[in-house]
């Protein structure tokens, strides 16, 4: 933060310094000077803290005659039915290793994010001493983020049960469902949307707000999350504002981050080494929310990282 700038308690939040902060953070912790020892360390710690937080998209060909898509149907179900044994005991397996690799993604990104923020708001690449140090913070977050995905499961299974039951009531499995039919799935639709919507706003919540909360208060989780609500309801048009400008920055990050996996020839694609080399963008992303933060409380001050200040101008020797 640059010493011009007025004391969080005086200035007014906006959305323009904490981007042209983090800018300016981003460039000093990686290129001033270029350190590629720190890159990867530093690396390791942002792939640490999004670790299990992927994803990944298919396609079908839906363009299928309804007689032959009955004749697949129908042979797959006989097959199904004379491996039922094999096929249920396959399913549990894949299941419970999945459950497992969840927990344990989950548990070491949780120490991750606190690894990361710590690294940059302190402009250096460190894995043992804050894996050490946040061991309590980072499980007080784990258990709330095992909790916040078991919530959101339920909810939206329930929703899209609920869904189910009504297109089956309405005798959509037989029949063709018409405009009526598609504006009632189109609604059901949209608010399982809304819902995961508003849980993905908690999720953003919980990373951007939350977990540097926890850093500067030493607290647990639901200490954070308490302070958080109420710095919202005081400024909620700000954090709106904030949103608006996370959803702009996510879809110019996602496209840069297509373009240097399409010139690297896919190699930003591989875990962790892809991590390296777009660690700008997830410096910018990390510093762009803490300075943002930083502005609301002056003990938030310690969040936002303080470049060193410029050079003065050289000035001319006395005659």
């Amino acid at each position: 933060m640059d010493s011009s700038q007025a004391p969080p308690s005086t200035r007014r939040p906006t959305i323009v310094d904490p981007i042209s902060n983090a800018l300016e953070w981003t460039a000093q912790v990686l290129f001033r000077p270029f350190d590629i020892g720190k890159w990867f360390v530093l690396g390791f710690c942002a792939w640490l803290a999004a670790l299990g937080e992927g994803g990944g998209g298919g396609s079908f060909n839906w363009n299928v005659d309804r007689d032959e898509a009955r004749h697949r149907v129908e042979h797959a179900r006989d097959w199904v039915l004379e491996h039922l044994e094999l096929i249920v005991l396959l399913v549990i397996f894949f299941v419970f290793v999945g459950i497992v690799l969840w927990i344990l993604f989950t548990w070491l990104s949780s120490r991750g994010k606190f690894m990361f923020l710590d690294g940059v708001v302190h402009d250096r690449g460190a894995v043992v001493e804050p894996w050490n140090r946040f061991r309590t913070a980072g499980n007080s977050l784990f258990f709330f983020r095992i909790l916040l995905a078991v919530v959101a499961l339920v909810v939206i299974g329930a929703v899209v049960g609920l869904m189910a039951l009504s297109l089956l009531g309405m005798g959509f499995n037989d029949r063709d469902p018409g405009a009526a039919g598609v504006l009632f799935i189109l609604l059901w639709v949209m608010v399982i949307v809304a819902i995961a919507f508003a849980f993905a706003l908690v999720a953003v919540a919980l990373n951007d707000f939350v977990v540097p909360i926890m850093w500067v208060r030493g607290c647990r989780v639901m200490e954070a999350w308490s302070e958080f609500l109420s710095l919202l309801s005081a400024k909620l048009g700000i954090f709106i504002l904030y949103v608006l400008v996370k959803i702009v920055i996510a879809m110019v990050v996602a496209l840069i981050a297509c373009l240097v996996t399409c010139l690297t020839c896919c190699i930003a694609a591989i875990p962790y080494i892809g991590t390296v080399i777009l660690l700008p963008l997830h410096v910018f992303r990390r510093s762009f929310s803490i300075y943002f933060l930083s502005q609301f409380d002056p003990d938030y001050a310690g969040l936002a990282p303080a470049a060193p200040p410029a050079a003065e101008p050289a000035t001319e020797a006395p005659a």
